[in-house]
């Protein structure tokens, strides 16, 4: 049965890549997204904007101005900080480069200080995460940029207060190039686990937008909490000069009770159905004792996935979007499909549970869905860019993508 939708944000502004985080003190939810001038808009202004919701799915006040300026600014992320009950939003801002910029939110989203530089090098950075570190109060960001003419990873650490705690480093100097890095805390060890797009299989001479026409791998780095490297370049998949499939769109989730992680990813090997998310179980130490296995893999295609690990439930929750029909396996290029929300369950070693879940079906495109779990309701809170009619990305990928609206659903097992 399908969940009913909320409307968090649905105006002329183009609406882009949101993200969600649970206020664990007020048991509520933040949601945030990038937006951009409309067709018919009056002004040339760019928003960071948000949207707290209750645990029962009622948005909660007016929707949060964060930021408002006439710089281009993309794809914030959102992470809640428990021992100070206030988030740390990171984004994207054009100024002479695309940057990223950080600002410290209140538990009701109010802005704390001024927004904060995070890295300011001549050079464009994007596909940027960051988690918390909840002994150091500490925040690991990692992005990739082409200072180098190729993309490499590197990471930075602030404080709690967007303090540089650990200047600039990088994460991989391999050859060709790194894309996408996405970072998860093991608060048991206190270490980093981190992995991203990688394309060394085609040596460095590859241009930076041809990384969409050719099949790339996952790779990904273990570091200690001040941000040491203790293993690099650990091959989570790496098939891009065999077997010559396509893995990205990757994820990573930490399992609290068994001291390990479930790395993810799109993938387009002849194995599957057409499009699934595969996966592979890294230890604390970054070993890897098994091969990869399907998460999810129905008839027709789900990809660009966010997995999460459930405690109370011992096993995992992933989102994703979908189309019940099979898809061109470079569908992220210009968005043909007729896109929906699904999810799925996992157990703890991240084989499927039970049936798929129908979170959103309809018309259009529903894309680049990411939720977040309240611990005391037991509901998840999904949010995904619901594209207006017509819409299709740019050959520059779907961070310049063309927007639509906001949508999200509450799901409750």
């Amino acid at each position: 049965m399908q969940n009913p939708s909320i409307n968090i944000s649905s105006n002329d502004l183009r609406k882009t890549l949101p993200d969600a985080a649970w206020n664990a003190t007020e048991d509520t939810f933040l949601t945030v997204w990038a937006a951009a001038p409309g067709m018919e808009s009056s002004s040339a202004d760019y928003f960071i904007s948000g949207q707290r919701i209750s645990n029962t799915s009622e948005l909660i006040e007016n929707p949060i101005e964060i930021l408002k300026t006439e710089d281009i600014l993309m794809l914030p992320r959102v992470v809640y900080n428990p021992n100070k009950n206030q988030f740390l939003v990171i984004y994207c801002r054009g100024e002479n480069y695309f940057n990223i910029r950080g600002i410290i939110l209140d538990a009701n989203g109010n802005t704390l200080g001024e927004q904060f530089i995070v890295t300011d090098v001549p050079a464009n950075q994007f596909h940027y995460t960051t988690a918390f570190n909840s002994k150091r109060n500490q925040y690991l960001i990692t992005y990739n940029d082409f200072r180098d003419e190729v993309s490499n990873v590197y990471g930075v650490i602030i404080n709690d207060t967007g303090n540089i705690v650990k200047e600039e480093f990088l994460l991989c100097s391999a050859t060709g190039h790194q894309v996408n890095p996405v970072v998860c805390y093991n608060p048991a060890d206190d270490t980093w686990l981190i992995n991203w797009e990688d394309f060394r299989a085609h040596g460095k001479s590859l241009e930076a937008l041809k990384t969409l026409e050719v099949m790339t791998d996952i790779y990904g780095a273990l570091l200690s909490g001040d941000g040491t490297i203790l293993a690099s370049d650990i091959p989570m998949c790496a098939d891009a000069d065999s077997i010559n499939a396509d893995q990205r769109f990757n994820g990573i989730a930490y399992n609290s009770k068994k001291n390990e992680f479930l790395t993810s990813w799109t993938d387009t090997r002849d194995s599957i159905k057409n499009v699934a998310v595969m996966g592979r179980l890294v230890k604390a130490n970054g070993t890897m004792p098994e091969e990869s296995f399907a998460l999810v893999d129905a008839p027709g295609a789900q990809m660009v996935s966010h997995t999460h690990y459930v405690p109370s439930e011992d096993a995992y929750f992933v989102a994703f979007e979908r189309d019940k029909n099979d898809v061109d396996k470079f569908y992220f290029k210009d968005i043909k499909a007729n896109l929906d929300i699904g999810a799925q369950w996992l157990d703890n070693t991240g084989r499927p549970l039970g049936n798929m879940i129908d979170i959103f079906s309809g018309d259009g495109n529903q894309r680049f869905v990411r939720f977040a779990y309240s611990e005391k309701s037991k509901a998840f809170l999904l949010i995904w860019q619901s594209d207006f009619p017509g819409v299709s990305d740019s050959v520059e990928g779907h961070i310049m993508s063309a927007g639509g609206d906001i949508m999200g659903a509450l799901y409750k097992k």
